[in-house]
């Protein structure tokens, strides 16, 4: 099998995935907590197990498009640096670029062409 790139924007770091990470630690905390207990342990595994998702989020990824068969609902982690897709079983080499930046001084610093 041949080995293809397919190229993803990194995710920006916003309030939605700082809350999905104080929600996770906060649930986690408290099924720890829950756990020391003899009649909280069942509870308290519960919560643990509850809270992980909210850890996948805060994670962050993104979704992807197979470049070998077209398979539109493929995801890679943020940070992986390779995937697999789930249809064709392709390995893809997983290609991160920065989203365009919202600060202002940024664009300004850019060399403008001259007209």
């Amino acid at each position: 099998m041949e080995y293809k790139t397919v190229t993803v924007m990194k995710q920006r770091f916003g309030a939605s995935r700082i809350i999905s990470l104080i929600i996770g630690i906060t649930l986690a905390f408290i099924g720890c907590i829950l756990c020391l207990t003899i009649i909280g342990i069942i509870a308290g595994a519960v919560i643990i197990v509850f809270s992980l998702p909210f850890f996948a989020v805060a994670k962050g990824g993104a979704k992807y498009t197979c470049p070998n068969c077209g398979y539109k609902h493929n995801g890679v982690a943020s940070g992986s640096v390779n995937a697999t897709c789930r249809r064709c079983k392709q390995n893809i080499a997983v290609d991160w670029i920065d989203p365009p930046s919202k600060n202002k001084t940024d664009k300004a610093n850019e060399i403008q062409p001259r007209p």
